[in-house]
């Protein structure tokens, strides 16, 4: 085992420690525009949902050197952004966007996606997304020196009629998402096992030693 404090260790192998224990990462792919009305899009690794009341996405951007980068910019300009899921069919559109473009750049067009104005917002979202949530923001937090970590509220959703099985279930299967691994590694969600969650008993010493019973023979198998 290998054993340090955080602080006596170098911010990049932090970073790289994190993103290869903390797997597999959910990918932000968050459009945003700014006070000159350009739409930028980029993926986010540090990135999931905090609560459904009410929904909520958050995600962290680290600064490019010295700068902010244009997604932290446009979020402080115009406090809203849409966040779309990565499916396979768009992992390679995806990482296009990864890509150090300039802030007058349209990324929509660099990497071919079809940009489809906002309904409950100013901000587009990628027509080729199967799922894509328009979010306000509600908290911009700076952590540190060169994060910013930004929270939004989901207010209004486009879902592919494809992977929607019924009012409020995903079909993973034809939602087909991919994770962020370490490096330039990516995952795919297709293989998967369940588990059923504990029903834990009440106070009865009878009932308890009859959960233990039955929690240590379901692990011995």
């Amino acid at each position: 085992m290998v054993d340090f404090a955080s602080k006596d260790y170098d911010p990049t192998d932090l970073y790289k420690l994190m993103i290869g224990s903390i797997v597999p990462r959910p990918i932000g792919w968050v459009s945003t525009i700014g006070n000159s009305g350009q739409a930028n899009i980029a993926p986010f690794s540090f990135f999931n949902g905090i609560t459904f009341k009410p929904p909520t996405v958050c995600f962290s951007v680290i600064d490019r050197g010295k700068e902010r980068k244009d997604t932290s910019r446009n979020v402080a300009e115009h406090p809203e952004f849409v966040v779309q899921i990565v499916s396979e069919e768009i992992a390679e559109q995806m990482n296009h966007t990864c890509g150090d473009f300039g802030a007058h750049i349209d990324e929509f067009a660099e990497a071919g996606l079809t940009p489809v104005p906002g309904t409950a917002v100013k901000v587009p979202w990628v027509k080729e997304a199967k799922v894509a949530m328009e979010c306000r923001l509600t908290h911009n937090l700076r952590i540190g020196p060169s994060t910013d970590h930004i929270i939004g509220e989901v207010v209004y959703w486009h879902i592919a009629d494809e992977v929607m099985i019924d009012k409020a279930k995903i079909d993973p299967d034809r939602l087909r998402a991919v994770g962020r691994m370490g490096g330039t590694t990516y995952s795919r969600t297709l293989d998967r096992f369940s588990i059923d969650r504990p029903v834990i008993p009440d106070e009865d010493p009878r009932s308890v030693a009859a959960y233990r019973a039955q929690l240590a023979t379901t692990n011995k198998a």
